[in-house]
């Protein structure tokens, strides 16, 4: 056995042609570490996508409750201009119209009018008809042929009978939203399978119904919208009410299966807001809710969690079968290409495995003048090249951390801290319990920014609300000396900054040029936009301005005094440390007019933020 095994390797290793060997040793390389990787990820990688499934199945749970909600909207909406008609508050509180009523041209003007306006509310689609029961009162115009055209008006004796008319009855509800369950099967049959109805009482007897408003609506447009809600297979949603009625549901069957009591969806999923797990007749499924505005609704979706995971195995087995067809591709090209390989590679990559250990080195034989010497110099070149970058990124990265330090050095300064606690002294001592606890909160807030979990980088929101902070402390001191604007697009948001740009600058222009003014107060403005690949910032004030001598050293630290109000240390921290992280084309321009203005601009790559994992 060991002789064989040896024979395989001088096989291998001398007799083999260069190509064979090519190709086995990729597919060694290749499809062994494939294989290994595929069953470590396929879990995580099915946990991903089934994740993904759910949400958007989530996303479209949420699509349905809001076309039902507009359907509802709609609905109520018409039953409320009804109820709040002056036509039928006046008959109802007997204001312009005795009772019994007496008819004249005026009266049928009137009732005319209301008819048709409520008849142009059904549309046939969402609305598709409106009741308006009286009382015996009015049994003059609910019999009167010239209303009955309409189709609008009837007796209330016609309600009587029906669930929804024993629940007024019985209960002090003046508003029902009613599935069919509700409804008689005449109004089912005529008028429609859901209803929302009002109780009117009359203002002079407010126990005795004058009316009952019924706006009829399509219980099958419900259905259509529920049954477009789910994707995944043998899932259902379903509409139940405060009696535990089902309303409305994509699948009968499925929704009797997943069926839950109206107090057990206000107990456990009320409260929810995403989908969770439940187990429902024996099998885990993930269900969500969502309550319908305006009604006594909750909307259930539920989705069983096997049809969940065979959906995200299939795109599983379709992206394994994609990369078995781009990997066979790649082996075919790689066959192609293996008759230009001659035995110096092997020097070649021999020479970089040693970059897994150490850093590149440079290779000591001979080159000679064909393809493959071109690639031995070229491959020292780059050896040569990389080593110089990977010590200038040394020296860089060295130079960062200590420009870092400093500028969080400088920033964090004991004066201000000082400062800020012995005003949060005073008012205490002043019993000024609102203001001690919005300076507490706003020093908290400010220095957990400052410190920011040692973050490098933050977003532009991030960035303003520190500096914000840091004024908003200075005004609670100052007794709001200091005017501030933001004027940075939402778009700008998001991108990233280095952290402890903004703050630096701020405070260089309250202490040297706002505070050194004769009133002490001013107005610093920042404003940002996006020009091309750039976001630009420009932080001004109308301080005392600098002096173009000054000008010269601000930027590069030479003002080295410091005192309680600090020192242009910050500023020049500041600058070095965007050129550090950016380039020499990045960093602060001053500009200032003396007595007048001063401008700071800065100028940064456009970059998204990616919020570090926690």
């Amino acid at each position: 056995m060991i002789k064989r095994l040896k024979k395989g390797i001088l096989f291998y290793t001398q007799d083999m042609k260069l190509q064979s060997k090519f190709i086995f040793s990729h597919l060694i390389l290749v499809i062994a570490p494939t294989i290994l990787i595929v069953f470590i990820l396929l879990n995580q990688l099915s946990d991903i996508l089934l994740s993904n499934t759910v949400l958007s199945e989530q996303s479209l749970s949420r699509q349905t409750a809001d076309y039902i909600e507009n359907s509802i909207a709609q609905v109520n909406n018409a039953s409320k201009s009804i109820l709040n008609s002056q036509y039928l508050s006046e008959i109802v509180t007997k204001t312009s119209y005795e009772i019994p009523l007496e008819k004249g041209e005026e009266f049928e003007k009137d009732t005319t009018s209301f008819l048709s306006s409520i008849h142009s509310s059904i549309d046939g689609f969402v609305i598709t008809d409106i009741k308006v029961y009286l009382s015996k009162e009015f049994e003059s115009i609910y019999n009167d042929p010239i209303y009955s055209d309409y189709q609008i008006l009837e007796p209330m004796e016609n309600a009587k009978g029906s669930y929804w008319h024993g629940i007024f009855s019985s209960t002090p509800k003046k508003y029902l939203v009613c599935p069919s369950l509700y409804l008689s099967p005449s109004e089912c049959k005529n008028y429609g399978e859901l209803a929302i109805i009002r109780k009117v009482n009359f203002l002079d007897n407010v126990n005795t119904p004058a009316a009952y408003i019924a706006v009829y609506f399509s219980k099958s447009n419900i259905d259509f919208i529920l049954g477009k809600d789910l994707s995944i297979s043998d899932s259902s949603t379903y509409l139940i009410n405060e009696r535990n009625s089902i309303v409305s549901t994509s699948n009968s069957s499925l929704s009797g299966k997943y069926i839950l009591s109206y107090e057990t969806v206000q107990q456990k999923l009320a409260h929810i807001n995403n989908f969770t797990t439940m187990t429902l007749g024996g099998e885990i499924v993930y269900i969500g809710c969502k309550e319908i505005p305006n009604t006594d609704w909750y909307m259930i979706s539920v989705i069983p969690t096997n049809n969940a995971i065979v959906q995200t195995r299939d795109i599983v087995y379709q992206l394994v079968g994609t990369y078995m067809i781009f990997l066979g591709i790649a082996f075919f090209i790689a066959l192609l290409l293996s008759n230009s390989i001659v035995k110096r590679i092997k020097s070649v990559i021999n020479q970089m495995n040693q970059v897994r250990k150490s850093t590149p080195k440079r290779l000591a034989l001979d080159p000679g003048r064909d393809e493959i010497g071109d690639l031995i110099e070229t491959y020292n070149f780059m050896t040569d090249e990389i080593n110089i970058l990977l010590k200038q990124q040394e020296k860089a990265s060295n130079d960062l951390r200590i420009s870092e330090f400093k500028a969080l050095q400088a920033q964090i300064n004991p004066h201000f801290l000082y400062n800020t606690l012995d005003m949060i002294n005073w008012l205490s001592k002043m019993g000024k319990s609102d203001e001690v606890s919005n300076a507490v909160w706003a020093l908290s807030k400010f220095y957990k920014l400052t410190l920011n979990k040692g973050n490098i980088t933050v977003s532009v929101k991030e960035e303003l609300e520190h500096v914000s902070l840091y004024v908003q402390l200075q005004n609670m001191r100052y007794q709001n000396k200091i005017k501030f604007l933001i004027d940075v697009p939402d778009e700008l948001l998001d991108y990233e900054i280095p952290k402890l740009v903004f703050q630096p600058i701020v405070e260089n222009s309250i202490q040297h040029g706002i505070f050194s003014k004769e009133s002490k107060e001013g107005t610093i403005v920042i404003m940002g936009w996006l020009e091309d690949n750039t976001i630009v910032f420009i932080i001004s004030d109308d301080g005392v301005g600098i002096t173009s001598e000054k000008l010269k050293s601000i930027l590069i630290g030479g003002n080295k005094s410091s005192s309680s109000h600090g020192s242009n240390i910050g500023i020049s921290n500041t600058h070095k440390r965007l050129q550090l992280f950016y380039n020499a084309e990045c960093g602060l321009t001053y500009r200032s007019t003396p007595n007048i203005e001063t401008e700071v601009e800065i100028r940064i790559p456009a970059k998204k933020f990616n919020k570090p994992k926690a």
